[in-house]
């Protein structure tokens, strides 16, 4: 079955965009081919990063008549699909979504939301309500990104454990690479397998060892859910 990744969250500041290049970073690693889709207008972040890759483009607005992704059940009829999604969407996504949920079971093409949370009540309270409106017509994995929030307490969310529980929600940690290693990506404009070549990192082997042990944190946690390759 073909899968089309959403990066998600719905919410600034929870690491949505780190957390969509390591999932690239993966299918790189792995030899799989895939298509890379930004979907954010105003900082596209993932598209800047990943700049030797081939991105297409979509567009989520409030403005129905300026929403642009049918194209993506075309592309993920043919290889998988990763689509980063800015903040503030869950109402233009859920739109699309409604229409395109029938299509993609035609093509056997199936959605896959991870939603990334800081562990604040206002990030849970969204998974709270993307999971009532489409919880039960695809998969969601709750990633608990561990750069940006260590307190976790669903129960804060009336009903969520028992919604989370009725819908099988995957839940996954993804862990925090250190500050350090951080800002010499972000400083560099490096991606996470550029590390292993990079002359910034050449003479920094803690540091590479560091991003190289982050990663293999993650991909176990990824692989953990069933829904990659």
């Amino acid at each position: 079955m073909a899968r089309v990744h959403f990066i998600d969250g719905d919410k600034g500041g929870v690491g949505k965009t780190f957390c969509c290049r390591t999932l690239i970073q993966y299918f790189l690693d792995r030899g799989i081919d895939f298509t890379p889709i930004e979907s954010d207008r105003y900082n596209p972040d993932v598209a800047t990063r990943y700049a030797d890759l081939e991105f297409e483009f979509a567009i989520f607005s409030d403005d129905e008549r300026q929403t642009r992704a049918d194209e993506i059940i075309e592309f993920a009829k043919l290889k998988p699909v990763i689509i980063s999604l800015p903040s503030q969407v869950g109402k233009p996504l859920n739109l699309w979504l409604d229409d395109a949920i029938d299509s993609a079971a035609k093509h056997k093409i199936q959605f896959v939301r991870w939603f990334v949370s800081s562990g604040a009540y206002e990030s849970l309270e969204l998974l709270h309500l993307a999971l009532k409106e489409h919880g039960a017509n695809m998969p969601f994995v709750l990633v608990r990104n561990y750069g940006v929030g260590e307190e976790w307490d669903i129960t804060q969310i009336d009903g969520l454990t028992e919604l989370m529980a009725k819908l099988k929600v995957r839940e996954i940690d993804f862990p925090k690479l250190p500050l350090q290693e951080r800002n010499l990506l972000d400083r560099n404009n490096l991606t996470l397998g550029a590390v292993r070549t990079s002359d910034t990192f050449k003479s920094l082997s803690v540091s590479r060892d560091r991003v190289e042990k982050f990663l293999k944190k993650v991909y176990k946690s990824l692989e953990s859910t069933g829904l990659v390759p």
